[in-house]
């Protein structure tokens, strides 16, 4: 009987863990699904798809959620960058064009959060004028060096950010109004 009983515990363990898995694989599919809707699907699907689990459905709303996460993961990683590279800069223009894009991550960030609370009331214009201003942040990074005419050590970051913002407008076009 104690022996039947465990075997049964088992065997219902590994229900529960199969039940609990197969969603996760069902939301990496879904992620990619909506992603093949942007104009950068690659970059969508591999910043969204790692946090899909997280979600019990996925529709445009929560990759677009998951997509801003991921972006403002990535504003503090350029902006870590920009201090790093303003304290090693080899001149005073390139130090400045740094700071300034420090003040541009932060306005970025701002922007963000204005973004995040537009999603809870599937405010697409918000959303859409948020990214807009985060990408136009990015930008203006990437002209200061143009100005002094140095590599940019943030570029990298920038234009991802600029691609991320582009995904992020085109899903919030994906939400269905309320």
């Amino acid at each position: 009987m104690a022996g039947t009983r465990a075997l049964l515990i088992v065997v219902l363990a590994a229900a529960v863990a199969l039940q609990l898995a197969a969603p996760a694989a069902g939301n990496t599919a879904a992620v990619a699904e909506v992603c093949r809707n942007t104009p950068f699907p690659d970059l969508c699907t591999g910043s969204s798809g790692k946090h899909a689990a997280k979600y019990r459905t996925v529709d445009p709303l929560t990759v677009l959620e998951m997509q801003v996460d991921a972006f403002k993961k990535r504003v503090r990683a350029a902006s870590r960058r920009a201090k790093k590279g303003a304290k090693a800069a080899a001149n005073p223009d390139q130090k400045r064009a740094l700071n300034l894009c420090k003040s541009y991550y932060l306005d970025a960030g701002d922007n963000l959060g204005a973004c995040k609370r537009a999603i809870v009331f599937k405010d697409g214009v918000t959303i859409r004028a948020t990214m807009s201003m985060a990408a136009q942040d990015m930008q203006n990074c990437d002209e200061e060096f143009r100005k002094v005419a140095a590599k940019n050590p943030v570029c990298d970051l920038n234009k991802s950010l600029v691609e991320m913002s582009e995904n992020c407008r085109v899903l919030s076009n994906m939400i269905p109004a309320s």
